[in-house]
């Protein structure tokens, strides 16, 4: 299977807006899917295409494309499965679906954060519909320089603290946005051995308080400690959600997830392994990204 052209769905997001520079610079046709209605720019590098999410516009705008790259946010994945049925449509031979972060076929995952479910129901249909359009599903952890910036690791620089879930103990799998691309690029660029599977990579795997040194050490500045039961911040997230904080909810779930007892985020222990070597992906180092992230 060779793959040309590649549309890439979700681009303006957190994680597509630092994902589609790279992804423009390797070689591949980069096509960018927008709503009609969205004000979002890109490159003028980047071809664009615009749709209204109807059926007949979605299926004109993946005829010709290759692969399909989904980085569609959680909220609105609904979107995705209109999405995924216009690419098998269309003729479209590979989508890879926003998965990411997180392994949504994992039971423990799934019961600590129920919003995933639609993730899971996504690689569900795709599986059942494999033998006429391949699939690729890319599970890299948590996003850790922008969950950095954006204060999921639990760092407030602001107030020289730092919210320590469980007593920091718990190993998880992170990946900075620029392994992220480079794991999709490897994956576009020679996708039969990835076909139908899932694929785990990673930057590192560490631990919330090895994170809180690392910081320490590259700042020069000590950060007071404010400990978090993870069961407190559960509570916390469906207080959030029941009263319509669902940014603020779903953040602390996850939070929940990474961070608490039972590393269920750690996946160097999958079955068949992390994919790195096979994807030419080098490992980083936990300071010097902690460094770029931070400014330093």
């Amino acid at each position: 299977m060779s793959l040309t052209n590649i549309i890439v769905v979700g681009a303006s997001g957190n994680a597509g807006s630092a994902i589609l520079p790279e992804l423009v610079k390797s070689g591949l046709s980069i096509t960018v899917l927008s709503r009609e209605s969205s004000s979002a720019t890109f490159p003028d590098s980047v071809k664009v295409v615009k749709t209204d999410f109807s059926s007949e516009s979605l299926q004109r705008a993946l005829s010709g494309q290759d692969a399909v790259v989904s980085m569609i946010p959680i909220l609105a994945l609904a979107e995705q499965q209109k999405l995924a049925e216009a690419a098998l449509a269309a003729g479209v031979k590979l989508f890879v679906p926003s998965e990411y972060g997180s392994d949504s076929t994992n039971e423990a995952v799934l019961a600590a954060v129920p919003f995933f479910q639609a993730k899971k129901d996504a690689l569900d249909w795709l599986k059942a519909h494999q033998d006429k359009m391949a699939w690729t599903g890319l599970i890299t952890g948590a996003f850790f320089d922008w969950g950095l910036k954006m204060g999921i690791m639990g760092l407030d620089r602001a107030e020289g603290s730092v919210k320590l879930i469980d007593g920091g103990k718990a190993r998880f799998t992170a990946s900075t946005v620029g392994q992220i691309a480079r794991a999709l690029i490897a994956i576009l660029k020679n996708p039969v051995e990835a076909t139908n599977k899932l694929v785990f990579v990673e930057s590192f795997t560490t631990s919330q308080a090895e994170v809180v040194a690392a910081i320490e050490k590259v700042t020069g500045e000590k950060y007071s400690v404010v400990p978090v039961s993870s069961q407190a911040l559960r509570e916390q997230a469906y207080k959030q959600l029941q009263e319509g904080d669902i940014q603020g909810g779903g953040t602390s779930l996850i939070m929940t997830l990474i961070f608490g007892e039972g590393s269920l985020e750690d996946h160097t222990h999958v079955e068949g392994g992390l994919w790195n070597a096979r994807l030419g992906l080098k490992n980083e180092n936990l300071e010097e990204v902690v460094k770029v992230a931070l400014g330093i």
